[in-house]
């Protein structure tokens, strides 16, 4: 069985139509690991049967974590509340953990809705991936479950708690990038420069690496004032 494991706070714009892009059979359960939401997000996952947990509070790790405590499947799939599941992604990521050599993975990323500059942003990402086997959860991050927990889980960060993981994955074998495209939603960037757009990302992976305080990252990573209007 796979777990399909979505972290939520406030989502009931998106969550909707994310669930309805995953699969509901005997194959897959869908856990939903909310953090506290104040809108519909929660009827709406219970409309779709999905199961709901309340870990409390509103840490995307330590939801990950609690959905991966609760979860019954031997394959998790980590994945974002504003994303959606290509038709046969859970037979592809099935097929690839078939292999003993694989730690894990994820998906090839895409942008909604598709504009050139995201499409950009989606290329190199997308390259950037397949040279580092660095992982980030907009692409949907697989793995087996008894693996999880043996590198210890997802670190119960404020921020690029996907990274870490994913840098803890590659002790255990090969990293693999799927060709089926995961899209999520581009609406990050929406009140942002193109160039607000890039420094986001740079910033963050860079600082990351450097050692710099997850407060700081964060603070950075979210801290961009809107663009200017024409």
């Amino acid at each position: 069985m796979v777990s399909i494991i979505i972290p939520t706070f406030n989502e009931e714009e998106y969550i909707g139509e994310c669930l309805k892009s995953l699969p509901h059979n005997h194959q897959c359960e869908v856990i939903v690991a909310d953090g506290g939401s104040a809108d519909r997000t929660v009827a709406i996952a219970e409309s779709f049967g999905a199961k709901v947990i309340l870990p409390g509070v509103a840490n995307r790790a330590r939801q990950m974590n609690a959905g991966a405590d609760a979860a019954r499947g031997d394959l998790l799939l980590f994945f974002h509340a504003d994303s959606l599941l290509p038709t046969g992604g859970i037979e592809s990521m099935i097929a690839a953990m078939r292999d003993s050599r694989v730690g894990g993975g994820g998906f090839t990323l895409g942008f909604y809705p598709a504009r050139t500059f995201q499409s950009f942003q989606a290329f190199g990402a997308n390259v950037f991936c397949k040279i580092t086997r660095i992982l980030f959860g907009d692409r949907g991050i697989f793995i087996r479950a008894g693996h999880f927990r043996q590198i210890g889980k997802f670190p119960e960060t404020i921020i690029m708690e996907d990274a870490a993981l994913s840098s803890s994955m590659r002790r255990l074998g090969k990293i693999v990038i799927l060709p089926d495209v995961v899209l999520t939603s581009a609406r990050k960037y929406a009140s942002e420069t193109k160039l607000q757009a890039i420094y986001r990302t740079v910033w963050a992976y860079t600082a990351y690496r450097l050692g710099v305080p997850a407060e700081k990252i964060k603070a950075g990573y979210y801290g961009l004032g809107p663009k200017k209007p024409h």
